[in-house]
């Protein structure tokens, strides 16, 4: 037997969230992977220009992935599309242990950026 389509799209409510505790910071920060649209749109914002002129764009790589994915304990979004830079402005040391959770529970990882940046 396999599975129905009410099965499959239920998995929506599935999608993982995650406590991240970072040293000197004060509250954990949740995280949450991305659906697959959501995912596709970050990809496609990860490139410049069309055709053979087409690049990776890897400004504020980080917290355009952030601002997908920190979210409040439930999963609700707490950033919009619109406040990278506010998100890029945070220290690294805070940033790069969040975006490790965000790639783990989207699940993207080396591979997935080698494949971006066509290598």
């Amino acid at each position: 037997m396999t599975a129905t389509k009410d099965f499959v799209l239920s998995l929506a409510a599935s999608i993982p969230v995650e406590a991240v505790s970072i040293p000197a910071v004060a509250e954990p920060i949740s995280v949450r992977g991305l659906t697959a649209g959501e995912r596709d749109a970050f990809e496609a914002a990860c490139f410049v220009g069309k055709g053979a002129n087409r690049e990776m764009n890897f400004v504020n790589l980080r917290a355009r992935l952030l601002v997908r994915c920190i979210c409040d304990a439930s999963g609700k979004r707490l950033f919009a599309d619109g406040d990278v830079e506010q998100v890029a402005g945070l220290p690294a040391k805070v940033v790069d242990p969040l975006f490790e959770v965000a790639q783990r529970l989207s699940g993207m990882g080396a591979k997935d950026v080698e494949a971006l940046s066509g290598n």
